[in-house]
């Protein structure tokens, strides 16, 4: 793995894409951060979900961060292992976030109704800024983030790990009314754009061949 990433960190076009993509990245979140201050503020649309009606708010917040950073964190280290795989999903989840800027921006949504707000420590203390969010709605990035990974993943076992933590996290958000169901139903959509965007623009993803120095 080390090997890799020093012959990798050796060649001059992957230190440039390496360095560009996560500059860009940090950029696309500090946005994000910002759109989700803005989004409390202003009044949104409320919308009716028969799905939801049908389900019993409960706070199910623990199970959510559990299977959320676990599968996330399972992931990262995956990725890791392959320097270009690793930059591919910086560009991706870079995808994938400024397709929640784009969504959030033009689909101002009121929280539904019955929602028990998620304790998420992670995204409260960066994000959120401590402060309490209901409007990070159309689409769901726990679910989307999920999604991904399973889309990115090429280890058949891995691949259907995060399949399922992603339909988990999907039913849980939906439980506790975090989420429309329609949030959700929209995240592995998006989730494949970002995917097939960056796949499609980057001939390295399924290489990781060490590379000459240029």
């Amino acid at each position: 793995m080390l090997y890799n990433w020093k012959i990798a960190l050796s060649n001059k076009h992957f230190q440039n894409r390496f360095l560009i993509s996560v500059v860009v990245l940090i950029g696309i979140l500090i946005g994000f951060a910002s759109l989700l201050a803005y989004i409390e503020t202003r009044q949104g649309h409320t919308f009716y979900d028969p799905i939801l009606n049908f389900i019993k708010p409960r706070d199910v917040s623990d199970f959510i961060f559990f299977v959320t950073y676990s599968a996330a964190l399972i992931g990262l280290i995956y990725a890791f292992l392959s320097p270009y795989k690793f930059l591919h999903l910086i560009q991706m989840y870079g995808a994938l976030t400024l397709l929640r800027v784009v969504t959030l921006f033009f689909i101002p949504l009121e929280p539904p109704t019955a929602i028990i707000p998620l304790r998420d420590t992670i995204l409260t203390h960066t994000f959120y800024a401590g402060n309490e969010h209901l409007k990070d709605l159309f689409f769901s990035g726990h679910a989307a983030t999920l999604f991904l990974f399973y889309f990115f993943c090429v280890n058949k076992v891995l691949k259907y790990t995060f399949l399922a933590a992603a339909i988990a996290v999907s039913i849980g958000v939906m439980v506790q009314h975090v989420h429309y169901s329609y949030d959700v139903i929209a995240a592995p959509i998006f989730a494949y754009i970002a995917y097939r965007v960056i796949t499609k623009f980057s001939k390295h993803y399924q290489n990781d061949a060490p590379v000459a120095n240029s």
